[in-house]
This record gives structure tokens, C-alpha cells and sequence, in this order.
């Protein structure tokens, strides 16, 4: 046996010098430790049934989880990350050991775990996400157990369907996406049947039972089952008609891609699109495309950069062009962002394109329009700024550290110290401030702030 390293101090809490204690003094060190830690108690006890037997350590599960089933009073905050930790070993014990001595048996004891999501989040504030969390863990571990297990199709089809109409809170979801590469034909055409039973009765019940449907439609290259189940208010919508036909155009059925879009459209040329908006614009140019419609997609493209500057649709307009034209086509997108309305999405896209020689235009003819609190913004363009063009990245510092001390941000103080600093640092490479301040003149002033 090779001899484990050991590194550091021998006093360094590690596994090397944990193993040079001994199994019989660890042992004694764990069973003192335990009898004041019942987590620890349980865990032992369920890593010493393991050891034993897949039936050993399921009932050991299965009292714990009859505990948890059975509480009726409300989790205290003080006692809500001992429970969040037991809630994750039972998990942990169903879809680890016990999923590798006896798969059948751990997918039952994962439905009853994950049964448990709908009544738990009554009694526990889940500020942390923790609880959650467990329970999401056991869905994306559902697949890899069910693909071992083999179960017969009808009986999950009914447990699948119990777990997802009772899911008020939504935490199941993807339980289906985590299954289906684990069911041949018969186990996706089972679930589908039961999930449609439940949506049928219950048609505006649980959105994950819909959702489940359409995953598993998609699974059997189902178009029109998917296209059932789409409301027609919902199909009506941007996002929803921009669903329906990306998968009408994956069918190779264009035709019925742009009767969908069409009937889906959103308003043209707002600059903020509608939720699902730019999917829609998305599905609509490929859809164009496939119809032979290519000077009208090239359009739609640059008609998107001048509404909103979208920097993808540009960088696609400008792909599809011959050479040397492109050339021209990008001086003209710069001289269309420059001149944007908003200063801020102007700066921003030339900071992406990267285009900093037209950011700097940009900040020297519209510095009176610089938003100070867009710092997710103006710090990156003065990084971009700084070599090259120290006069635009000195007035976006300005900005914001006149705004700082105008307006009394203590908690932006230490921020506004470092862009002095820079500054500072810029000033000698400033040739001339032309209307601007100087440097002394901008300090003398931030001095009289404070």
C-alpha cells in the first residue's frame, strides 16, 4: 500500500494526519463527538448500515424521512441550516450509496424524497435557497438513477405525475428533461399519456405538467403535439410564437414558421422589446433565410442595430456582406451609434463592438450626458480609454467622482479615492483640455465638496 504524504504541520487538520491518528483513536474521537451532534450520529449510523446492506441503510432512510414527513410545526431560523444539512444527506444517502448497492429501490425512496418539496416549503423561510437546492439536486439526479433501474413504464408515468401536479412551488420542473435520455419509446410514450390525463383534467393546473408535455413531445419530434398544448393567447405572444415556429422550422415546414411569426408579431421599431421580443426577431431572420427572403433578413438585421444597437445583429449584417463592403457598412453602424439617442447604450456598444477611438468622439461631444451611476458601464470604457485616449477616460472618471461627492455617497468613497488616483495619473498625458477644466481647477473644486 502506498504511504500517504503528509503535508505541513502534523498538526494541520487534514485527511494525511487524520489517517495517522489511527482507526481505533478516530473512532473514539468520532463516538465522543457524536454523542453531543445527532447530524453526526445519524450519519454514522447510516454509513455503518450502508456497509451492511441496501436494506439496511433504506430503513434507516426511511425512518428519518418518515420524521421529516410527520412534522407539523415550523422550522425555527436558528435550526434551519441542521435542517437543511439532514434534508442533504438523505439525499445525498438515496442517489449515492443507495443508488449504487440497489438503483430500483433508491428511485422509490427519490419519489418520496422529492414528494416532500410541496409541503416543507410551508414550514421552512428558504431565504438561503438551501432547502431548494436538495430538492433540485435529487431532479437532476432522477435521470442517471432511473437509466439504472429500469422502471416499468406505467409506474413511473403515475409517479411522475403525482410529484408534478402537486409542484405549487415550481421546484420540479426539469424533472422530465433529467429523465428522458434515461426512456426508450415505451417509458416516453407512457409518461406522455399520463402527463396529458392530468393536463387534460386540469388544463390551467400546474404549468410544469404542460412544460413536461411539450419536453417529451420535443423528445418524439412531435411538432404538432407541441403545438396543442401552446394556448392560443400564449401563441398569440412573441415568445410563444417564436416556440412554435422555431420547431415548425426545424421541421423544415418554413411556410408555417412565418404564418406563426406573423401571427405573433411584435410592435415594429420599438426600442425595448416585449418579453420573448428578440427571440421572435431571432426565428423570423432564420426563417426568412430558409424562405430565400435573404435581402429581407439582411434588413430586419440592420433595422434591430438602429433601433436598439444590437451588437449581434449588426456582427451578422456585416457577415453577410462581400468583402470590402463590410468595411463601409461598419463605419457607417459607428457613425449610427455615435449619434444614438441614449449615451449610455452608445457607450456601451462601442465598449463591445470594440470601437474605442468612437468612443472617445462620443464621450468629447456628449460628456454633459454622461450618467455617473452607470459605473457598469463607464468603468470598462475607461479601461478601454485610458492608453489611448486620456482626456475621454479622464471626463468619465470625473463624472463619477463629482458625483460621489456632490451627493454625499459615503459608501462609494473608497471608489472615488482610486479615480483620483487615476486621475491624476492621466492628467500629464492630457496635451490641452480645451473647454474642459484643467486637473488643478477639477481637484480645487472636488476639495471644496468635501
Amino acid at each position: 500500500m502506498r504511504e500517504v504524504k503528509r503535508a505541513g504541520s502534523r498538526k494541520t487538520l487534514n485527511a494525511p494526519n487524520l489517517i495517522a491518528l489511527g482507526a481505533e483513536r478516530l473512532a473514539a474521537v468520532l463516538m465522543d463527538v457524536a454523542e453531543g451532534d445527532p447530524s453526526l450520529k445519524r450519519r454514522l449510523r447510516m454509513e455503518l448500515a450502508s456497509e451492511v446492506g441496501a436494506d439496511h441503510l433504506a430503513t434507516e432512510i426511511a425512518k428519518r424521512l418518515t420524521a421529516i414527513e410527520d412534522r407539523r410545526s415550523r422550522v425555527h431560523w436558528r435550526s434551519y441550516k441542521a435542517f437543511a444539512r439532514d434534508l442533504e444527506l438523505q439525499r445525498s444517502m438515496i442517489v449515492g450509496p443507495l443508488a449504487e448497492k440497489d438503483p430500483a429501490l433508491a428511485l422509490q425512496f427519490l419519489w418520496r424524497f422529492l414528494a416532500m418539496a410541496e409541503g416543507l416549503f410551508t414550514l421552512v423561510d428558504d431565504g438561503r435557497g438551501q432547502i431548494e437546492e436538495a430538492f433540485r439536486e435529487g431532479v437532476r439526479a432522477a435521470g442517471d438513477i432511473a437509466a439504472r433501474a429500469h422502471p416499468e413504464p406505467a409506474a413511473m408515468a403515475d409517479q411522475v405525475a403525482a410529484l408534478l401536479a402537486a409542484d405549487s412551488e415550481q421546484i420540479l420542473g426539469d424533472l422530465v428533461s433529467s429523465l428522458i435520455p434515461a426512456l426508450d419509446e415505451a417509458g416516453l410514450a407512457a409518461l406522455r399519456a399520463r402527463l396529458q390525463q392530468v393536463l387534460d383534467t386540469k388544463p390551467r393546473g400546474r404549468p410544469g405538467v404542460r412544460a413536461a408535455v411539450q419536453a417529451l413531445a420535443d423528445a418524439q419530434g412531435d411538432v404538432e403535439g407541441y403545438i396543442a398544448t401552446v394556448p392560443e393567447a400564449e401563441a398569440r405572444l412573441p415568445m410563444g410564437g417564436a416556440e412554435v415556429a422555431r420547431r415548425l422550422l426545424a421541421a423544415g415546414r418554413t411556410e408555417d414558421a412565418l404564418a406563426a411569426l406573423a401571427h405573433s408579431a411584435p410592435p415594429v421599431g420599438a426600442r425595448v422589446l416585449p418579453t420573448g421580443g428578440e427571440a421572435w426577431e431571432e426565428i423570423y431572420i432564420a426563417a426568412l433565410e430558409a424562405d430565400g427572403q435573404r435581402e429581407l433578413a439582411q434588413e430586419l438585421r440592420w433595422a434591430a442595430f438602429e433601433t436598439r444597437l444590437a451588437l449581434g445583429r449588426l456582427r451578422d449584417f456585416l457577415r453577410r456582406l462581400p468583402d470590402f463592403d463590410d468595411v463601409e457598412a461598419e463605419e457607417r453602424a459607428l457613425e449610427v451609434a455615435k449619434l444614438y439617442p441614449k449615451f449610455t447604450d452608445a457607450l456601451a456598444f462601442l465598449v463591445a463592438w470594440p470601437a474605442a477611438g468612437s468612443a472617445a468622439e462620443l464621450v468629447l461631444r456628449r460628456a454633459s450626458e454622461i450618467e455617473p451611476v452607470r459605473s457598469e458601464v463607464l468603468d470598462p470604457a475607461v479601461a478601454m480609454l485610458e492608453a489611448r485616449h486620456p482626456m475621454a477616460a479622464s471626463l468619465l472618471l470625473r463624472a463619477m467622482v463629482a458625483d460621489t461627492f456632490r451627493r454625499r455617497r459615503s459608501e462609494r468613497y473608497e471608489d472615488a479615492k482610486r479615480q483620483l488616483a487615476d486621475l491624476t495619473s492621466l492628467a500629464p498625458l492630457v496635451s490641452a483640455w480645451g473647454e474642459a477644466e484643467t486637473h488643478e481647477a477639477f481637484i480645487a473644486r472636488m476639495e471644496r465638496l468635501l
